[in-house]
């Protein structure tokens, strides 16, 4: 068949099609873009935290205040994600009013999102350029109550033995393992919480580098009517240390559904803080996720479980309690934890300030999605149609 016979044999198959087009009412027409519109802007959307706390900014100002913050730094390396991750070294002057040393982020959710019934998605990633002491242990995040800062879980590091307990009702360690805080490499935690005073409503699930590891861990979780807030970085009890541990952490992140926080690290990441290492992937509990770079600065760190709460600037005044070590209920030490003032744009400084929230949402529109687009190539289409129709 030649060319000419094959484009009138096609221009004949169209003529249905067209006439069809042509006999519809414009509202039709018109409806049909729209519908196909929604469904590519739909099928195009993904998956977003409402909070974020990535260290992007150069400065701490995502977070709502700081613990001791003159210790924590913004720096280009190691990162796991983007350009710049949060470096945290504790000290032995890094005294609470109670007596514990400890360094600390402090994130507290929007109000009402760790309500009675209410579901929290929670992740971060951690980075130990050497491991911790074997003695005494570390704490390295947990959530707790406000005003009556009453911990109700935490993840403990000894050595390169992790383990996560939950408070209530009764101390309870729901999984732990030896040698999977690997130093050099960066690791990921995931949590998904269920709010409840009751027990037997309240429940937790726990991912470790992308493995899931605790599954509908059941406990109280909310220790009261207040708001609950978690605590990322170093702490341990009242005790004198020469040493000066270092966690470097990145990419913290809330949200509605276990997508929202990428429970699983990315197929590559930075190295120690030396330089950019070699690539790695998300491993199970105890696995080598993210990158695996060496080096790094910071001294082997001593550790200690301890009591948690409090802001140590604008945040308000300081109300103490008494320390605790994951073996026991913990009441901790107490402060508001009111948003601050804000920090300035650079790296590589001494953060003490304490900054607001800082949602995803304020940051630069995103561009338009791929099948966002494909939609309005669909109804500039129809349209084309319609009008060779009318002819």
């Amino acid at each position: 068949m030649t060319s000419t016979a094959l484009l009138t044999a096609h221009r004949s198959l169209l003529a249905p099609s067209r006439a069809l087009l042509a006999r519809r009412p414009r509202r039709s027409l018109s409806t049909l873009a729209a519908a196909a519109l929604a469904t590519t802007l739909t099928a195009g959307a993904s998956a977003a935290p409402v909070w974020t706390g990535d260290f992007e900014t150069g400065n701490l100002n995502q977070w709502n205040t700081t613990l001791n913050g003159e210790h924590i730094s913004v720096v280009t390396s190691p990162v796991l994600q983007g350009t710049r991750a949060g470096r945290v070294q504790l000290t032995n002057d890094a005294r609470w009013s109670n007596g514990i040393k400890r360094v600390e982020l402090n994130h507290k959710p929007a109000a009402g999102r760790t309500a009675e019934g209410a579901q929290t998605y929670f992740a971060w990633s951690f980075y130990l350029p050497e491991a911790l002491a074997a003695d005494p242990p570390t704490q390295i995040g947990y959530w707790e109550s406000e005003n009556s800062y009453s911990q109700m879980m935490s993840f403990e590091v000894v050595g390169q033995h992790i383990s996560f307990a939950t408070r209530k009702p009764d101390n309870k360690v729901h999984w732990e393992a030896d040698g999977a805080v690997t130093p050099g490499v960066w690791h990921r935690i995931a949590l998904h919480i269920r709010w409840s005073t009751n027990p037997n409503q309240g429940s937790v699930d726990v991912w470790f580098d992308g493995k899931q590891v605790v599954t509908g861990g059941k406990a109280q979780t909310l220790a009261d009517n207040n708001a609950h807030f978690t605590q990322i970085g170093l702490l341990r009890n009242p005790s004198e240390f020469t040493d000066s541990p270092v966690i470097v952490l990145d990419d913290a992140v809330e949200g509605d559904t276990l997508e929202d926080v990428r429970p699983a690290l990315p197929s590559s990441g930075e190295g120690g803080a030396g330089g950019a290492g070699g690539s790695g992937g998300a491993g199970g509990a105890g696995g080598e996720g993210g990158a695996d770079g060496s080096g790094g600065s910071g001294s082997t760190g001593a550790a200690g479980g301890g009591a948690t709460g409090g802001s140590d600037g604008a945040g308000g005044d300081v109300a103490p309690g008494p320390s605790a070590s994951s073996s026991s209920s913990a009441a901790s030490g107490a402060g508001s934890t009111g948003a601050g003032t804000g920090g300035t744009d650079e790296v590589e400084m001494a953060e003490g300030d304490d900054g607001g929230c800082s949602c995803r949402a304020a940051g630069s529109p995103a561009a338009p999605a791929p099948m966002a687009l494909a939609g309005l190539g669909l109804i500039a289409a129809l349209a084309s149609a319609r009008r060779r129709g009318r002819r």
